[in-house]
């Protein structure tokens, strides 16, 4: 990164001792700088009207204007511009204050050469990270604007307007839908389109952290609070200070977690594990979940006061299956999106293969569809797909016929690989029996298996089972 920059950086070295402009030059054209020499803060004042500097290198103390105004002024009006202040040892404390007031770093006189180079370089190369951190959050933010969420479908219109108004505020926002119907997507919508699009976007999945370590992963914890907490570590909601933080399958938050969370919902406050100071972060709050809350609160496994804190604006995204028209338009998107990243020419997709997608049931949502399409181009020699592998509508069909057998021995499907989809068609059959036997209610069905009702949910989630079906 530095070697690109050595070539192409425009540096303006401001100073009323000509020895030391003198000097300066020198070593920073052996770096292969362009450098350009102002006696004046004035001077550099009107240099700066006429040319691009990445750098300006300013003595603090000069005659008229002073080193403190001239950075005021490049910080005002040229604020890609880094300044690197120039001070005796004297100064030491004024140099300081122009470290508060913007300033990148400064150097004392007399300079030390190979301080003066690796100063310039690391105000390169941090200049250059910035430049690219904003490229990226541009690219981000382009990515997650209204009109690349794909749908023709009203209802999914209606809740881009939806989505369009809440960006523009601060309230917290329940997003709820099947597995794989974008809720994520959503969420990132909401924060690059809000003012808080400049700061972090923090996800925690809540179904993937262990109940004991809950607490620390989203508030941090102090040294010593439990084993292993050998130093302090701040948690996921402070390092979303100023932004979003996305609380993903919010029904998996353990119980013992949900009072200090309520907490957090309404203040923004918390301690750390094992901490006494009260720490707020200013944080927008989006939830997500694919699971019945309200039929939670009833078991008594959720909060109700902490639901009616995440429900302020309850957003619910419709299944694939309600919104068909929108497949024609996805699978375009998707052969646009990773056609030329998996190395194929694929432009379109046949009429046949459209119409089977219409007539297939979608229980994976809109993430099955782009695994589908994935598949299919990678299967595709020309630019065309025309062969489109659409799994049985009956997932939950019992029979496994002897040609399957068969088939997979015929494949060469290795036993290990084989044994894997026989246990995990025999543990999706199991669920399925179990929440039949008992209604759909997940507490007597986790009695009923001995394991924990967050492993129930889990691969309720994976075979995505609906649940409502079995309650009576």
């Amino acid at each position: 990164m530095a070697s690109i920059a050595k070539h192409i950086a425009s540096i303006l070295v401001v100073d009323d001792d000509r020895a030391f402009r003198v000097a300066t030059t020198a070593v920073l054209n052996d770096e292969g700088y362009n450098v350009h020499t102002v006696a004046s803060a004035n001077e550099a004042i009107e240099k700066l009207g006429k040319h691009t500097y990445d750098i300006v290198l300013s003595d603090l103390v000069m005659a008229g204007m002073d080193g403190l105004q001239l950075l005021n002024h490049i910080h005002t009006n040229y604020s890609d511009t880094l300044t690197i202040m120039i001070t005796g040892y004297g100064s030491i404390e004024s140099a300081v204050e122009a470290m508060k007031s913007g300033a990148f770093d400064y150097l004392t006189k007399p300079c030390n050469n190979d301080e003066l180079r690796i100063k310039v370089r690391r105000a390169l190369e941090y200049k250059q990270n910035r430049q690219a951190l904003s490229s990226l959050r541009e690219e981000v933010h382009k990515l997650y604007t209204f009109h690349n969420i794909k749908s023709r479908n009203k209802k999914m219109r209606e809740i881009f307007e939806l989505v369009k108004k809440v960006s523009e505020t601060d309230v917290t926002v329940l997003i709820r839908g099947e597995t794989g119907t974008g809720k994520e997507l959503i969420a990132k919508a909401i924060h690059f389109n809000s003012s808080r699009r400049d700061k972090a976007f923090v996800t925690v999945n809540c179904s993937a952290i262990p109940d004991q370590l809950f607490e620390s992963e989203l508030f941090g914890h102090v040294k010593g609070a439990f084993t292993g907490a050998d130093k302090n570590r701040i948690g996921r909601a402070e390092e979303a200070d100023g932004g979003t933080l996305f609380l993903d399958e919010i029904a998996y938050i353990p119980p013992s977690a949900q009072t200090k969370l309520l907490r957090f919902l309404q203040d923004k406050s918390f301690d750390r594990v094992g901490g006494s100071e009260t720490i707020t972060s200013d944080v927008r709050i989006i939830a997500a979940t694919n699971q019945p809350l309200e039929d939670m609160i009833s078991e008594g496994t959720f909060r109700e006061d902490v639901f009616y804190r995440l429900n302020i604006f309850p957003i619910t995204l419709p299944p694939l299956r309600e919104r068909l028209e929108d497949i024609p338009l996805l699978a375009e998107h998707f052969i646009e999106k990773y056609g030329a990243t998996l190395g194929r020419n694929v432009k379109t997709i046949s009429p046949s293969s459209i119409s089977s997608m219409m007539n297939y049931s979608w229980k994976g949502n809109i993430r099955e569809l782009e695994n589908i399409i994935k598949r299919a181009i990678i299967k595709t020699e020309g630019d065309c797909i025309t062969d489109i592998d659409i799994p049985k509508n009956d997932v939950y069909d019992t029979s496994m016929p002897s040609s399957d057998l068969t088939t997979t021995v015929e494949n060469n499907i290795p036993f290990k690989d084989y044994m894997k989809s026989i246990a995990a068609d025999a543990e999706m059959k199991y669920l399925i029996t179990a929440l039949k036997a008992h209604n759909g209610n997940i507490n007597q069905v986790a009695r009923m298996m001995q394991v924990d009702r967050k492993t129930i949910y889990r691969k309720i989630a994976e075979y995505d089972i609906d649940v409502g079906q079995f309650r009576r």
